[in-house]
């Protein structure tokens, strides 16, 4: 072989040898936690990647630390601002080019470091300084600030916290200062977003004028309008409530006449609604009349949506006769018939509770023709077993349209669909599950090439999995059906399940995705496999219920602990898991009472022994498995008190249950508990 050619080929070796260490050096950057110094140079390094993605989280986490004090070079800043995201580019863009500390060439944090040469500090400093004054220096722009810190949405890929705290320092290190009405937004908008709603109170009551609030919307609102909406919020979780309600409504009422003001009124009224509902049965009626009037003013589709949503959900607790005159009124005024889904949920637990069959009925005429809504499977499987039980005047041979309509619908791992899919595919005798075997449409395929999945494959290549998660909410809407398939299985991988099974959840129910076996088997994974299957032998419990019960309590997460106190992969509350383990212990079983005569729950093997023969036990007290399914949830004596006063057949009788989190639950268990038996153990 020529001697040219084997010197290209090893330049050209040599050159992907060199991006490949770029892009793991930005990964053990991250796993540095007491080293400041090399962090920063392996995210410097970082910053010559032949991946964007690589080049910009290098670059935001550098800008992080230079907000924190470490000092970069000149040269290095301006990389850092040509590749950071569009937030930290504003950040410096505002701060202009006097920002502390980055005119020193090094990498130490500003200030004396133990090994630096202090004469050589000031040298170096001394010559920054020269070259610096032979150029223009851009300023910090204090509107461009504003507008900075007052206009940005909070969402949670983006920290604001860093940017803000960047941006205030250095505006007040060159002698930009805010007054009074100014910082009042600036630090009540910055508490309202971190849910401190009675410190934002405490700023926003800059605008009030011996203790009362201005009579007009305040000019700096109107300028920012996001406000309105941070003070909605505020009102809406502290004890002002009636007097934000009524202060909005004031100010709504002085814009009446004002041109161009129809987005301010519909902030107004809008979060008027959300006080007033907050507030509770007494301001009801003034809640939806405020979201009505809102609903007119409502600048797109989107916000049209959320009106009639708070308009519906306020009538849940009415009469039947009330919420009916909404439905039909609103329902053609929908736009995206899934944002809907939890209402007519509650609509049809109310209507079976009260046996309105035929508004049953009217309702689905109502939703059937709405391809976004999958919850119409919950009416036409109602339906057809009202017909079954003869609750309905209709001839028997409508059973299976109406089946035929709930099996349809429910082709999507939505709940409840996937219950009522399974209920109807075992009348129609269809199968429960739809996926291609085929190779064509499996998992194999193209190695992953773009950018964004090469970045986030990464993480987990390099041993820093557990930092990816916001990188990878930040980039999913990026990724096509295979490249998310591919995500998923890394995190799986990795023993992630919670955010393996999320990030399927955003391609399963796509229109035209050829849905795969392995697809389902990322969402439906069996992690502890050994330790489930023994258990659910011991106990005489079927080992696809077994998965669902703790699939649904704690996405195999063996350490987490619920709200409510639950511990653990069955989620055991702490008394009931004390209770259970002493009587398995009466019974002669495992002694699970640890040091200090306490139960770990967190130990999977206590948590799946203990949580399997509580399980056992309630089978043994109701022979129904959704009948134990649901005392496992709620609690076995409301349970049976529900039970022992419904005279509908058993499956209907779970529409009816009271707790929605129970009545979910008592649907949610069996429909995955299904999706594992026809996965694994058919």
């Amino acid at each position: 072989m020529p001697l040219i050619i084997i010197a290209l080929l090893l330049l050209f070796s040599s050159c992907a040898s060199s991006e490949k260490v770029h892009d793991e050096l930005f990964y053990h950057g991250l796993l540095i936690s007491d080293n400041t110094h090399e962090k920063t140079k392996l995210f410097e390094k970082s910053l010559g990647s032949p991946n964007e993605f690589v080049r910009q989280a290098s670059a935001d986490e550098l800008a992080v630390l230079i907000s924190r004090g470490v000092v970069v070079s000149a040269e290095v800043k301006e990389k850092i601002k040509t590749e950071s995201s569009a937030l930290w580019s504003a950040a410096f863009e505002i701060a202009g080019d006097e920002i502390a500390g980055y005119e020193i060439a090094g990498y130490e944090i500003a200030g004396d470091q133990p090994g630096m040469d202090k004469d050589k500090n000031k040298s170096d400093k001394n010559k920054t300084s020269k070259s610096k004054n032979e150029t223009a220096k851009t300023k910090p722009d204090k509107n461009k600030a504003l507008n900075f810190l007052l206009s940005f949405e909070p969402n949670p890929v983006s920290s604001f916290d860093e940017p803000r705290s960047f941006v205030l320092r250095e505006l007040q290190r060159q002698g930009i200062v805010f007054n009074e009405i100014e910082t009042a937004v600036i630090e009540g908008r910055f508490s309202a977003m971190h849910s401190r709603y009675n410190d934002a109170l405490n700023h926003f009551k800059r605008f009030q004028y011996e203790d009362k609030w201005i009579d007009k919307v305040p000019e700096i609102f109107v300028q920012y309008p996001n406000l309105i909406n941070d003070l909605g919020r505020t009102f809406q979780y502290t004890q002002s409530g009636s007097e934000g309600l009524d202060l909005f409504v004031q100010w709504e009422k002085n814009l009446k006449n004002v041109s161009e003001s129809d987005d301010l009124r519909y902030r107004l009224s809008f979060y008027a609604g959300r006080i007033a509902r907050r507030i509770g049965a007494k301001a009801e009626t003034q809640a939806s009349a405020l979201f009505e009037q809102a609903l007119l003013l409502a600048p797109d589709y989107e916000q049209q949506d959320a009106c009639i949503w708070y308009i519906l959900d306020i009538s849940m607790t009415g009469q039947i006769n009330s919420i009916a005159e909404k439905i039909d009124r609103l329902v053609p005024l929908w736009h995206n018939g899934g944002y809907f889904n939890g209402i007519m949920e509650r609509y049809l637990h109310r209507l079976v509770s009260s046996r309105e069959w035929r508004r049953v009925v009217r309702t689905f005429n109502l939703i059937k023709d709405i391809d976004s809504s999958s919850v119409k499977s919950g009416y036409a499987w109602v339906i057809a077993r009202a017909i079954q039980e003869g609750y309905l005047p209709v001839e028997a041979a409508d059973v299976s349209a109406y089946m035929q309509v709930a099996y349809n619908a429910g082709d999507t791992f939505l709940m409840p669909a996937l219950y009522y899919r399974m209920q109807s595919a075992a009348f129609l005798n269809l199968p429960f599950l739809n996926f291609n075997d085929e190779e064509t449409c499996g998992c194999s395929g193209e190695e992953p090439s773009s950018d964004a999945l090469l970045f986030l494959l990464g993480f987990f290549k390099n041993g820093a999995a557990q930092f990816s998660d916001r990188y990878i909410r930040a980039l999913e809407n990026k990724l096509n059906a295979h490249e998310l398939r591919v995500l998923a299985q890394a995190l799986d991988d990795a023993g992630l399940h919670p955010q393996s099974m999320r990030v399927v959840s955003l391609y399963i129910n796509k229109e035209n995705h050829c849905r795969h076996r392995c697809d389902l088997e990322l969402m439906y994974p069996r992690p502890y496999l050994e330790l489930i299957e023994k258990n659910a032998k011991m106990f005489n419990i079927a080992p696809s219920l077994l998965y669902g019960l703790i699939r649904t309590e704690s996405a195999f997460q063996s350490a987490v602990v619920s709200r409510a106190g639950a511990v653990g992969l069955a989620q055991l509350m702490p008394g009931t898991a004390r209770d259970q383990a002493e009587r398995i212990r009466r019974e002669g079983g495992p002694d699970f009472f640890g040091d200090e005569n306490k139960v770990d729950s967190t130990d999977p093997d206590v948590n799946v022994y203990i949580g399997s023969y509580y399980y056992n036990y309630l089978f043994g007290r109701f022979n129904d498995n959704q009948l134990a399914l649901m005392s496992y949830n709620g609690g076995q004596n409301r349970v049976r008190r529900w039970r022992n006063a419904s005279n509908l057949p058993a499956d209907l009788f779970v529409e009816t249950v009271a707790i929605y989190e129970t009545r979910d639950y008592g649907r949610r268990v069996p429909a995955i508990g299904k999706v594992y038996e026809e996965l694994y153990y058919r």
